[in-house]
């Protein structure tokens, strides 16, 4: 048997192009016995539409479903449980920034330390110069020079 006007209506309903008489006749092709194997892999989708039609809900449909509605206990929230899971956010969060700035400090301890640790530093950190200087006022500074050569003098000391 030649199927070539099947074949040519499952091409034109992929491509959206067959009425709905054309739909019927391969919904009663697909739906009868003489299927060939080539054609077999869309016999489920026109075969689909007439097994849904035979399902329904049932006449207790209603009566269960109220039933199942009305043995529920109605929940009030707490306003304090409805904030539960932004408290749980915030201490992840927290627990995340914590971690995260203790393990940048570990790194940065251990790079400053290996500076530290070496015999010629060719840098001058700032924390070395704000300790050489320790001027708070100019008045002070000329009043009571310290002995200390780090110290920065003024300039009338050193002119004299």
């Amino acid at each position: 048997m030649n199927y070539d006007y099947i074949e040519q209506l499952i091409d034109r309903y992929f491509s959206c192009q067959t009425t709905l008489q054309e739909e019927q006749i391969l919904r009663s092709f697909f739906n009868g016995n003489d299927v060939p194997g080539h054609l077999m892999q869309y016999a489920e989708l026109f075969q689909y539409e007439d097994e849904a039609k035979q399902e329904s809900l049932g006449s207790d449909f209603d009566e269960r479903l109220l039933s199942i509605i009305n043995k529920k206990e109605r929940v009030v929230l707490n306003p304090q449980r409805r904030y539960v899971p932004f408290f749980r956010a915030a201490a992840i969060v927290a627990i995340v920034l914590t971690i995260g700035s203790a393990a940048e400090k570990a790194l940065s301890d251990k790079s400053s330390h290996s500076v530290e640790n070496t015999e010629i530093n060719p840098y001058i950190r700032q924390a070395d110069i704000q300790n050489t200087i320790k001027i708070k006022d100019v008045s002070q500074a000329e009043a009571k020079p310290q002995a200390d050569s780090l110290t920065v003098q003024p300039a009338e000391n050193k002119l004299q």
